[in-house]
């Protein structure tokens, strides 16, 4: 009784065994069975219908097109594509056979390296990634050699959408004098490889989309799926940071959105960034992660000082929130290392520091701003009052007088900095920074003439607001006077100048590009303004 318990036993096993044979006999038969792939390497490549350079074309191919091979005859070989579902003939030159089996990731890969170095090489440095993920273990996919194909994936993927962004923006052409208003130019149809392209990376699965950029160009935008998952991989710090930067990308956001849905997109944006260290980043991709939070900072803390004046939270928690995120944007920037920056980080660099400069004053405590003038001559009080269509009204007032009428009051749906209040030792001007727009900060100048006062605008550019800032630099004595310095990146154009500006009608008698080559500004710079101004750089 106890003997055939035993030999059934061993027959189960044998049986169980001759299983696992077959199915690793099976196993063996599928991986000689599996077919062959192989790329196209060239633009144009026509399939002919026989193994002849004479033969009728059926189709045409495209560089990074992914094919099956199915045979060999002379120079050329016979393949199948499935996209186009039909056969042909290809010379041998215009493919690259995917290597299969063992070591096919590491052949990949160094095929992937050269690749990705090559500019107009895109579509092809996609379908050598698509066949390493594809030959890839999971434990090799979730290694370090898999973050790499990921990231290389997707940095190929951004310069294809940016060629594509870059061809497609040809605006239309001027009107004649005369003529009526032309539309809105349109954007330039894409050439026929770089459109071809786009289809093969959509093949190899990659997702775009076309967005409003400014003066109606187009701004096409790979959807960052391959960075997501680098970020999710826990890969090297460098990788992390450039997938990072790489999601956040201000200019593939939507023009069209509320201010509602850019505040979630930012605060998204922000918790991306916060998932890297920049602690373990090599210096120029630091500087670049750096900027991108300082200048997310700073539009966070214009949202949330909006939210504070408008009353949708606690009285002074929004301010307070602005106050705290706004400090974190100034420390960002400040931690930058301008000397690591490079020649293509300085436009990111000129705009982060923008964005810091217009809701730097922000980060102080807001109030009841209380200045006297020369010898006590003259004390203003300059404070807000809330307006019935939300809007917030600045009050100047004597306080000798507080209970006459303003000295002067004027309205603003813009945030008004009272921290950035500042007169003159002559009592017959004041400087107060007003912020309307994330990104956008005005100058406001009241002017005293006999017993009246004037309220007058500088904005950043005579342009559409875009990102940029007119700020006091500081009073030249005498009374008529004052030191401007202005930034703006408005309308594609981006203008830095350093002013002497008359107070009598804000324009501007002498400037410069550096503040350095004006004597105003060598002698009457405002000491705050030399020390905190993110212009100062």
């Amino acid at each position: 009784m106890t003997q055939r318990p035993h030999c059934c036993t061993l027959r189960v096993l044998a049986v169980m065994a001759a299983a696992v044979a077959a199915s690793v006999v099976a196993v063996d038969a599928h991986a000689v069975d599996t077919p062959r792939v192989a790329l196209v390497v060239q633009d144009q490549v026509a399939l002919r219908s026989a193994a002849r350079d004479s033969a009728p074309a059926t189709a045409q191919l495209w560089r990074g097109d992914a094919v099956e091979l199915r045979g060999e005859r002379g120079d050329h070989l016979q393949i199948w594509d499935h996209h186009r579902e039909r056969g042909g003939y290809v010379r041998k030159a215009q493919l690259l056979a995917v290597p299969a089996g063992p070591g096919a990731l590491a052949e990949l890969l160094a095929q992937l390296r050269l690749t990705g170095q090559q500019p107009g090489n895109e579509a092809l440095g996609i379908g050598l990634a698509a066949a390493a993920v594809q030959a890839a273990t999971p434990a090799e996919l979730s290694g370090p050699a898999g973050a790499e194909v990921l990231d290389t994936l997707g940095t190929l993927a951004e310069r294809l959408a940016d060629r594509a962004s870059a061809q497609g923006s040809a605006t239309a052409p001027a009107g004649r004098s005369g003529d009526a208003p032309l539309p809105a130019p349109l954007p330039a149809p894409l050439s026929a490889p770089l459109a071809a392209q786009l289809d093969v990376a959509a093949r190899h699965g990659l997702r775009f989309q076309s967005l409003e950029a400014e003066e109606g160009r187009m701004q096409v935008c790979y959807d960052g799926d391959a960075f997501r998952r680098v970020l999710a991989l826990g890969a090297a710090a460098e990788l992390r940071a450039r997938a990072a930067l790489a999601l956040t990308r201000p200019e593939c956001g939507n023009r069209r959105a509320t201010p509602k849905e850019v505040e979630a997109l930012d605060r998204w944006r922000a918790d991306v960034l916060a998932k890297v260290d920049a602690a373990g980043v090599p210096q120029p991709w630091k500087n670049r992660l750096l900027m991108r939070r300082a200048s997310v900072a700073a539009s966070l803390a214009f949202f949330a000082a909006r939210r504070g004046q408008r009353g949708d939270v606690a009285a002074g928690a929004g301010a307070d929130a602005a106050a705290d995120v706004a400090a974190g944007a100034l420390a960002d920037f400040a931690a930058l290392a301008p000397a690591d920056l490079t020649d293509d980080d300085l436009p990111a660099y000129n705009d982060a520091a923008m964005r810091v400069n217009a809701a730097r004053w922000l980060a102080q405590p807001a109030g009841v701003a209380t200045l006297t003038g020369m010898a006590g001559r003259a004390a203003w009080a300059l404070a807000t009052e809330a307006a019935a269509d939300g809007q917030t009204c600045v009050a100047l007032r004597d306080t000798r007088q507080p209970a006459a009428a303003p000295l002067a009051r004027r309205c603003t749906y813009g945030l008004v900095q009272l921290a950035s209040t500042s007169a003159n030792r002559e009592a017959n001007a004041l400087a107060l920074a007003v912020q309307p727009l994330d990104g956008w900060r005005e100058l406001w100048v009241f002017t005293q003439a006999g017993n009246t006062w004037r309220i007058d605008v500088l904005p950043p550019a005579a342009a559409q607001p875009g990102l940029g800032f007119a700020e006091f630099a500081g009073w030249v004595p005498g009374g008529t006077q004052m030191l401007v310095a202005r930034e703006s990146r408005a309308e594609g154009r981006y203008r830095r100048s350093f002013e002497l500006v008359s107070l009598a009608n804000l324009a501007t008698e002498r400037q410069s590009a550096d503040p350095k080559a004006l004597g105003p500004f060598q002698r009457w710079a405002d000491a705050a303004w030399l020390r905190n101004s993110p212009s100062q750089r």
